[in-house]
């Protein structure tokens, strides 16, 4: 409940109260002024003073249910980009500066809860509000009041409100953003933050972790360096992992996470703090050490296996490109521990689950977790590490039988989804690519499916590289694992080209050389393309294999048909092609240009054939072709660096002389080197030279081969020089690339280019918008302070009156002094007179005297009273003055009185004495000399003592005057005086 605070005088602090219940007021509700002179009151004035002021405390002072936008909010809006408000984001507005105050103002810590839970309430709705009108309190809360838990829980679970964006699926919240780093340019809060993590308190420390987790998700590389800067501040982090309340610890995972993203430092002192073995231990006793059913497992899998999601991906955040942290994670034998992980996934507790799990199908937080570890394995044997690395990963992998597990994954029925098969197939790729001993291992296993021979897995890789069922990302992870196995693998090279040659023993079984044959003559380019890279890949630094590779000869349907060589086969499926399916022709001519390479016999072999020149010689002019134009320039390249190839490898030099005739006559030297050079500068070369792995994501994608466009570079000068006898030559391979990157870059800075143009245009439409908005909002305070102004000129219009007709009031005051001396003058004649003419003139006037001091005292009352009541209704800052004036009147009237009646008992003693004086001297016989001397005697003391009354008559009379006067003028400024004895 809101209730209002206001000075009876300045009427000007306005403070929200917060009130636990109906019956109970804060003292300083009321500041009701200390009158200084209520002492002096009687004590049933006081009485009644104290009843009416308790019926007065019993009400409520109205509640402001919406105060007026200050202008720091509307800044606030303009700040963040916001647009003009609504109503309701008017209304939300007053209503979170409302309770905003209620939390700086209220002294009851129950009241301060309630207004931040109120305030928690509609963070999510009024991020903007809350977050920047209450940013002060939230901080001056976070650093003073750290010992009440309540307190501190509400306040982070607001901050952690207001940053996280009611759309989740969205990457930018530019108003999270702007909030977090206000947050963090506050001096201390980083330090306040900390100190809540460390905690104990449940509601603080997990309200805090996801307060940091949010603003590391807006801010992380700031929240990085502030945590660095504080000691010992990385270690509180992670001794949070230990804490045995599950939600504070996954909570602790997901911060970690953003924590370790992109800052190498903060990896490597993660690593070095024992994370792995702590995360490890996590991943473990979530639900593996359980003792339920392999189906009961699967129910946990889907409980807390997100929690062991992000626990692998903390440690693939970790290990990514951190050669350090790879090194640690051998060194302390952790990834033997991987292996007995991935054993659980893949089969559970013990061999017979994992029958049972495969009819059941795989959950999708269990597929996850699997991709997850295998990211993390693959992780360690990465090409993009340094090769020391990645080859004592290698050795691991191997030694620890994780390499055998994920072979017999391949191998093996066991009901994996298509997305782990994938994952697996790149990891053993990259698990074998480059060492011997790894590509052997993988090369002997072999697959019983219960026939005559079983498969080797090279066949079975192979297989579903050729069949067009599977999808095509697990065809191209199988493309590249067979590339890993023949990088850098004489031996498994010649092994796969000897099954091609015509002694084999059994010519029509499944055989790797027969497979690579029959994708390369499929009709689906893919496929094509596949086969011809293979095979491209088995003559890399193998020169010797070219010339084995001819002897190859290819099964004809019919004996009609004389037999064909390979290398017939493919100049013949490429003549075939002619200018379509551009994809295929690309693979076929790599090919060609690598069979080429440093092998007299198959040049003059290919030579042979006067149709593969003509073909050559033909289509690398040709534009007409299918395809994009950088595809078509692609092409060109490649047949130019074919027929270069040929020059260079030809022994003889009649057939040298009419090679270089023909390109001179039908082509054109400078044709065949623009070509040669053009295809350094097409998108398809600069994307292939990126990325060893193929790319998965689009089959129109694949065009030209890493270690073709390895190979091109190396030779491209060198084949340039045959057509340049003289060595002059204006390119160069590097000077191609950079050319071909300052196109592609050139193109970006035009699109970049566009995209600042369209934002500075809507830069200046924002700028409008906003100088209207605080035109406006420069108007309406305009008004405002006219408006004060024009009321503080009327208000002192009214003083200044006020001060007019006060002179007026002393000036008519000392007139009346004046007439009161005149009058009293005439009452002492009068009185005089009349106490003459009595018998018992003493009495009398004793009497008369007496009567009027009562009436006097009873007219006092009644002023005291009536004035009481005035100071009581006097609320109004424009009576200030005519109150204090009247105050100190009747002050002085006050004391006046006091001393009147303290002359009037003088007299009436002296009065009764001087009665008994004369009664004696009346009784007692005297001479008449002497009774007319003592007569004389006392009528002088009497007359002394009439006129000492009629002073005192005068001046309760004009004491009586005056408060007439001041009634009428009381009446005259608009205040209820009664004209009766009660006022």
């Amino acid at each position: 409940m809101f209730a209002y605070s206001t000075s009876s005088f300045t009427g000007s602090t306005l403070s929200v109260r917060s009130f636990s219940s109906d019956t109970t007021i804060s003292n300083a509700f009321y500041n009701l002024p200390q009158n200084q002179f209520r002492g002096r009151l009687h004590a049933k004035h006081a009485k009644k003073r104290n009843n009416l002021l308790s019926k007065h405390s019993g009400k409520r002072a109205p509640m402001r249910t919406h105060p007026p936008i200050p202008r720091q909010m509307s800044l606030f809006r303009n700040f963040f980009g916001g647009g003009p408000p609504d109503d309701d984001e008017d209304n939300g507005a007053e209503y979170v500066e409302t309770l905003v105050e209620r939390v700086e103002t209220c002294s009851a810590p129950e009241d301060r809860r309630d207004a931040l839970r109120a305030l928690r309430g509609v963070a999510k709705k009024y991020r903007l509000a809350v977050g920047t009108m209450g940013m002060d309190s939230y901080i001056d809360i976070l650093d003073k009041d750290r010992l009440d838990s309540e307190t501190i829980t509400l306040v982070l679970d607001t901050m952690a409100t207001v940053l996280s964006s009611d759309d989740d699926s969205s990457e930018s919240d530019e108003l999270g953003e702007r909030l977090a780093e206000v947050m963090l340019k506050r001096k201390g809060f980083i330090p306040s933050v900390l100190a809540a993590v460390d905690q104990f308190d449940f509601g603080v420390r997990r309200a805090s972790v996801q307060l940091l987790s949010n603003l590391l998700r807006h801010r992380g590389t700031e929240v990085q360096n502030a945590v660095l800067q504080q000691p010992a501040g990385l270690s509180k982090l992670v001794d949070i992992i230990h804490d045995n309340r599950e939600i504070i610890r996954n909570e602790a995972i997901l911060m970690i996470c953003e924590l370790s993203r992109a800052n190498s430092q903060i990896q490597q002192l993660l690593a070095y703090d024992n994370i792995f073995n702590d995360l490890l231990n996590i991943i473990e006793t979530e639900p593996l050490d359980s003792e339920f059913t392999f189906f009961e497992i699967y129910n946990q899998y889907n409980r807390s296996g997100i929690v062991i999601e992000d626990c692998f991906f903390v440690m693939l955040n970790l290990l990514r490109k951190n050669s350090m942290n790879q090194q640690l994670f051998r060194e302390n034998q952790l990834v033997a521990r991987l292996g007995g992980i991935l054993h659980t996934f893949l089969y559970g507790h013990d061999e017979t689950e994992g029958a049972e799990a495969d009819s059941a199908g795989w959950p999708k937080q269990r597929t996850a977790n699997v991709i997850f570890l295998l990211q993390i394995i693959r992780t360690l044997v990465s090409p993009d590490n340094n090769s020391q690395n990645t080859h004592a990963a290698q050795k691991v992998l191997n030694q620890t039988k994780i390499l055998d597990e994920l072979i017999q994954v391949l191998l093996s029925e066991m009901g994996a989804s298509a997305e782990i098969l994938t994952e697996t197939v790149i990891v053993v790729a990259e698990s074998i690519r480059g060492n011997y001993t790894n590509q052997e291992l993988f090369a002997s296993t072999a697959l019983d499916n219960g026939e005559d021979a079983p498969r080797s897995s090279l066949v079975v890789l192979l297989i579903s590289m050729t069949s067009e069922k599977q999808t095509y990302k697990l065809r191209c992870a199988v493309f590249y694992c067979f590339l890993c196995y023949l990088f850098d693998n004489e031996f498994g090279k010649t092994k796969v080209i000897e099954t091609l040659l015509p002694h084999s023993l059994n010519p029509s079984a499944f055989t790797p050389g027969a497979l690579i044959l029959q994708a390369l003559s499929s009709a689906e380019s893919v496929q094509a393309w596949f086969g011809c890279v293979t095979l491209m890949h088995c003559l890399f630094d193998v020169d010797h294999l070219s010339e084995q590779l001819l002897r190859v000869k290819l099964t004809v349907v019919t004996d009609e048909q004389p037999s064909l060589t390979l290398l017939d086969h493919v100049s013949q499926i490429l003549i075939s092609a002619g200018n379509r399916r551009p994809q295929m022709r690309a693979g076929l001519l790599m090919l060609l240009g690598v069979w080429l390479q440093n092998s007299h016999l198959a040049v003059s072999t290919f030579m042979a054939k006067d149709e593969n020149l003509v073909y050559l010689t033909t289509h690398i002019v040709d534009e007409c072709g299918e395809g994009t134009e950088s595809e078509q320039q692609a092409l060109r390249g490649l047949m130019a660096f074919v027929l270069l190839s040929c020059l260079k490898n030809i022994q003889e030099k009649d057939a040298r002389a009419s090679i270089e005739t023909l390109i001179s006559r039908r082509v054109g030297k400078e044709v065949v080197l623009s070509a040669l050079e053009g295809l350094t500068r097409t998108e398809q070369f600069v994307r292939a030279a990126q990325k060893q792995q193929p790319s998965e994501h689009n089959k129109n994608s694949l065009f030209l081969d890493f270690n073709f466009v390895k190979l091109f570079k190396s030779l491209e000068g060198t084949l340039a020089k045959q057509l340049k006898t003289n060595g002059d030559f204006n390119g160069t391979s590097n000077d191609s690339i950079i050319q071909s990157f300052k196109e592609l870059i050139k193109r970006q800075d035009g699109d970049i280019a566009q995209l600042k143009q369209e934002n500075k245009k809507m830069s200046l439409e924002i700028e409008k918008l906003t100088a209207e908005a605080q035109n406006k909002e420069t108007e309406r305070e305009l008004e405002e302070v006219r408006a004060k102004l024009e009321e503080s000129f009327a208000f002192k219009t009214h003083n200044e009156v006020l001060n007019s007709q006060l002179a007026e009031a002393q000036r008519l005051t000392q007139q009346w002094y004046a007439e009161a001396e005149r009058y009293k003058q005439w009452a002492q004649q009068w009185q005089n007179y009349q106490l003459s003419q009595l018998p018992n003139a003493t009495e009398t006037g004793i009497t008369q005297l007496q009567q009027q001091v009562s009436e006097l005292e009873q007219q006092l009352g009644y002023g005291y009273q009536a004035f009481e009541q005035q100071s009581q209704t006097v609320e109004s800052t424009s009576f200030v003055i005519e109150y204090s004036f009247f105050r100190f009147q009747v002050l002085h009237y006050t004391s006046e009185n006091a001393q009147l009646r303290e002359r009037l008992g003088k007299t009436e003693a002296s009065l009764v004495e001087a009665t008994s004086k004369l009664e004696a001297l009346k009784t007692q016989p005297v001479s008449n000399g002497v009774v007319e001397n003592g007569d004389q005697k006392s009528d002088e003391e009497l007359a002394k003592l009439k006129q000492e009354q009629e002073e005192l008559l005068m001046l309760l009379a004009d004491q009586h005057n005056k408060m007439t006067v001041y009634r009428r003028r009381l009446k005259s400024l608009g205040q209820p005086v009664t004209d009766d004895e009660d006022e």
